[in-house]
């Protein structure tokens, strides 16, 4: 990092600090840090305020645009640290502070690094289950079993176990955040809440079938396509991509990473470079393809909305460059399944397991890998002529209990 006296005039024309490089980093007065980067159309400056607090290192961006205002909150919050407060103290007294301001505190410090979509999250929780309730109550009162009383045992008698959870998450880290801002204690009891409830242990993916049978898996797909095409979303290639994966049988992870690439539509296969189980270094997965994947996947380069980056089947304008596995995951969710999206991976061995396939071979589809280190060492073979056999009759029923419903079909 670069230690230089640098004003606002150098400032005024970043391209010469740049130099041709993409990024550059400036240490000035009272732990200020400037960062200039460029973007594909733009260049960026951004102020940050790094400062240790009880051997803890704090980085808050500052919205600011001159590097006037970025000096003079520094050396406010420098001035606190220096006085034994943290820098973010909220300059009264706790007892005069109500849980309501314990809120905003909260979100001051988390504004600059939340998304957008956690943010509304969090303002849903809060607003709904812990606001109405102990909003205007003051921090003294806030105890383990005051806020049991008052919002904890309702959710868990009405069996709303994953928004109970969350809850008692945000509780701990807002009191946490007051502690830290006025160095006190007190609230510490708030760590035992996930302790005070057992809650019951669900299945590790859930899925919508029962009794594992081939009709009931039939009926689950087709239910949950019928609900997948009235969807509205603001482009087809979610619903792109949640098809594919029906059919592949992937890992959201894996489905959202797949490059241009590794698509090889002469030998009708995909490369997946990497996977849970799979290094890099072994060479990655390869999963054949069917005549109809090939079709969805041509289907989504031609409907991809920045054709110019030609690195991700689906892609975004985001830093990483591909669409995010949230998108994917949340429009699944919006069909208000009794099933989590890894639960079509569960579909998939199962109908495999119906179909009498070798436990090696339903096991490679899903590239789980079977046996100990010494089985490993000496099972050499990925099965791919074998898998595209039974990948390709996995698809066939696939495409049957779709229909119409395919994403291909409605275009």
């Amino acid at each position: 990092m670069n230690i230089v006296k640098i004003s606002q005039n150098k400032l005024n024309n970043p391209e010469k600090l740049l130099k041709g490089r993409a990024s550059v980093s400036f240490s000035d007065i009272n732990g200020l840090l400037i960062r200039i980067f460029r973007r594909k159309k733009f260049i960026r400056i951004i102020y940050i305020h790094r400062c240790t607090w009880k051997g803890k290192r704090i980085e808050i961006h500052l919205k600011v645009t001159t590097l006037s205002d970025a000096r003079k909150i520094c050396e406010k919050r420098t001035d606190a640290i220096r006085n034994g407060r943290h820098p973010d103290y909220l300059g009264i007294q706790q007892t005069q502070l109500t849980f309501n301001d314990a809120i905003e505190a909260y979100k001051t410090k988390k504004s600059n690094s939340w998304s957008a979509r956690t943010l509304n999250e969090f303002n849903n929780i809060i607003s709904l289950h812990v606001v109405p309730r102990i909003g205007a109550v003051s921090l003294e009162l806030i105890k383990v079993n005051y806020v049991k009383e008052k919002i904890l045992d309702n959710l868990f008698n009405d069996k709303k176990y994953n928004t109970l959870k969350k809850v008692i998450s945000y509780l701990k880290s807002i009191m946490q955040h007051i502690c830290n801002l006025h160095h006190d204690q007190g609230f510490d009891d708030l760590h035992r809440l996930s302790k005070v409830y057992d809650f019951p242990r669900g299945h590790h993916f859930k899925t919508m079938i029962d009794r594992g049978t081939v009709d009931e898996i039939r009926d689950s797909i087709q239910e949950i396509f019928k609900k997948i095409s009235v969807l509205k979303c603001r482009t087809v290639m979610p619903k792109i991509a949640l098809e594919i994966n029906f059919y592949l049988l992937l890992r959201v992870s894996e489905l959202v990473n797949i490059r241009i690439q590794d698509l090889d539509f002469q030998k009708h296969l995909l490369h997946v470079p990497k996977t849970k189980t799979i290094s890099e270094e072994e060479g990655g997965f390869y999963v054949p393809l069917s005549e109809h994947v090939e079709k969805l996947f041509k289907h989504a380069l031609s409907n991809r909305t920045c054709p110019s980056s030609n690195v991700y089947v689906f892609e975004s304008k985001t830093d990483s460059g591909h669409a995010s596995e949230r998108t994917i995951i949340d429009l699944f969710y919006q069909c208000q399944l009794p099933m989590t999206i890894h639960g079509i991976r569960a579909m998939g061995r199962t109908w495999l397991g119906l179909k009498g396939v070798k436990f090696e071979l339903a096991e490679a589809c899903l590239s789980h890998k079977v046996g100990n280190q010494t089985v490993q060492a000496y099972l050499r073979t990925d099965f791919i002529e074998e898998r595209r056999v039974h990948m390709a009759e996995w698809s066939d029923f696939v495409q049957e209990c779709i229909g119409s419903n395919s994403v291909i079909s409605a275009t």
